[in-house]
């Protein structure tokens, strides 16, 4: 399995080993990173992980309780491109309870973890920030507007932002950081 966030981006995403290959997509990054780490840290195995299709599942990674939604993380990797349904239930509805409760997005510049109200809030800030005016409205085909990851972490809170860092003691430092961020979210 991938150890740190840094490895998997440099592994598959900063040109690593990877070279001319594709990028694999959030699916591996959750498969091989953050089901994982998650499991190290609740000792709980997701109910749902990659759900695609499955209407009522809030997120990539969800946990459930009795039957009911306890806690879902969607996770994007390098771009944030959402679907009709995910955009009109997550941006445009401005219902919580229809939300997942995370955003995890990846890009080659690092990766940004923050609650999924937060992350709706600078994703339409990014929006306007090139389309001045522009309010979410529903949409009946295709997809919302897409951004970058590396261009939407600018628009996060700075604790919410971990750096690419090639290997060493801060690129650890920083993990023991992303590792702290996240337990606080998912414990």
């Amino acid at each position: 399995m991938i150890e740190t966030y840094c490895d998997y981006i440099r592994r598959y995403m900063a040109g690593g080993e990877q070279d001319a290959s594709p990028i694999p997509g959030e699916h591996h990054f959750v498969a091989a990173y953050l089901v994982p780490k998650l499991f190290r840290i609740n000792g709980l195995v997701p109910d749902y992980i990659n759900p695609d299709g499955t209407k009522e599942i809030r997120g990539d990674v969800v946990y459930h309780r009795n039957g009911r939604h306890r806690f879902g993380i969607e996770v994007k990797l390098g771009t944030v491109r959402l679907t009709k349904r995910e955009f009109n239930e997550w941006i445009v509805n401005t219902d919580e309870y229809t939300w997942p409760d995370l955003f995890i997005g990846i890009g080659n510049r690092g990766i940004g973890l923050i609650a999924w109200g937060g992350f709706r809030d600078a994703y339409i800030h990014a929006v306007q920030s090139k389309n001045p005016g522009w309010m979410p409205e529903t949409i009946e085909r295709g997809y919302g507007p897409m951004k970058s990851i590396d261009q939407l972490l600018t628009h996060f809170d700075p604790e919410s932002t971990f750096p690419y860092i090639d290997p060493g003691a801060e690129a650890e430092t920083s993990e023991r950081r992303f590792t702290e961020v996240l337990r606080d979210f998912v414990e």
